[in-house]
């Protein structure tokens, strides 16, 4: 049965979408068209010579987008869970126009084995940037809606699980994430219960990250060797213990444009939100991300100072919703 915020959208619905996606095109339309421009410009490269090597190699940077849920219609319904646990939710509408968007810029998508190449290629190697898909959770509408529009248009994608939401409401059962296309889908670990790793014991790391990861294969019948860590919370035992079971790339929630310093065992992501424009993702499709930096330099103090289980209790408060939530994500 389908619960709150599920099902496809309505003919309104999609004549809503179709005519707001006009208005974002023409909003946006020079943003991206210039991004292989301003790119091609930094590098060298003529605009306007497509058998120039330096634009036909293989991406030598890359952003990883990351999302957390697609709902359909116009607004999110996900009951008592409340802004702190959604924040990374965009409607179906909205993430279709992030598709188009992608698909005019020039950028091209990563899949496991392009995005691999380009953490191992020496630094220096020309060609235009790619992009990642990623999603963490396993939030229902993102096995299903984004996964299935992804699909569609040929696009990889990485979904990262917690297994212990298997199966609830709201997310994905077993069977769908069966039915996931393996060939353009590669599903990653999440934890088990998502809570930070980065407080606890190391015996506590190692259940989380060996247990979901033998979950996920049983439920797969596939390997699974790539791990997201719950809240961006990666340290170097971490890296250590995830390497010691099996893992063989770790994902990240900091900011920035990769290969990284820490490689293929700290893949920076960018957290798409609801609110996230049209020009922003342009932006961030040119690898420009001054603000973000900006900001994420900011927050780091107090999360620094407060440590991220007492930063996230004291977001919640400032969010109201200290009380009268179901607080999924526990820190």
């Amino acid at each position: 049965m389908q619960g709150p915020g599920r099902g496809d959208a309505s003919p309104a619905q999609a004549r809503k979408c179709g005519a707001a996606a006009t208005r974002v095109d023409r909003r946006a339309a020079q943003d991206v068209l210039s991004v292989p421009a301003m790119i091609a410009t930094e590098q060298g490269v003529p605009v306007g010579t497509p058998a120039d090597s330096k634009r036909d190699a293989m991406p030598s940077r890359f952003v990883c987008l990351l999302y957390h849920d697609v709902y359909a219609g116009d607004a999110s319904q996900y009951g008592r869970i409340g802004r702190s646990a959604t924040r990374y939710h965009v409607s179906e509408c909205r993430f279709r126009q992030h598709l188009d968007l992608v698909e005019r810029s020039g950028v091209r998508p990563l899949g496991a084995g392009a995005l691999s190449a380009c953490l191992d290629a020496p630094a220096g190697a020309a060609g235009l940037p790619g992009v990642v898909f990623s999603f963490d959770d396993g939030w229902e509408g993102a096995v299903t809606r984004a996964a299935a529009a992804l699909v569609e248009r040929r696009i990889p994608l990485l979904m990262f699980v917690t297994t212990d939401y298997i199966g609830r409401r709201f997310f994905a059962r077993p069977e769908q994430l069966r039915e996931l296309e393996p060939t353009l889908v590669t599903v990653g670990s999440h934890g088990v219960s998502h809570h930070l790793l980065s407080g606890v014991s190391s015996d506590t790391v190692r259940r989380e990250l060996r247990d979901s990861r033998h979950r996920l294969e049983d439920v797969l019948g596939r390997s699974v060797t790539w791990l997201s860590a719950p809240g961006g919370a990666v340290d170097r035992r971490l890296v250590e213990v995830a390497r010691e079971v099996g893992y063989t790339m770790v994902f990240t929630s900091a900011i920035g444009i990769n290969p990284t310093a820490a490689g293929r065992w700290g893949v920076a992501r960018l957290g798409v939100t609801a609110a996230t424009s049209s020009a922003t993702l342009s932006r961030w499709l040119s690898l420009r991300l001054y603000p973000e930096r900006l900001r994420n330099g900011v927050l780091a103090l107090p999360k620094r100072v407060l440590g991220m289980r007492l930063y996230a209790k004291l977001r919640r408060v400032v969010l109201g919703e200290a009380v009268g939530y179901d607080h999924l994500f526990e820190p």
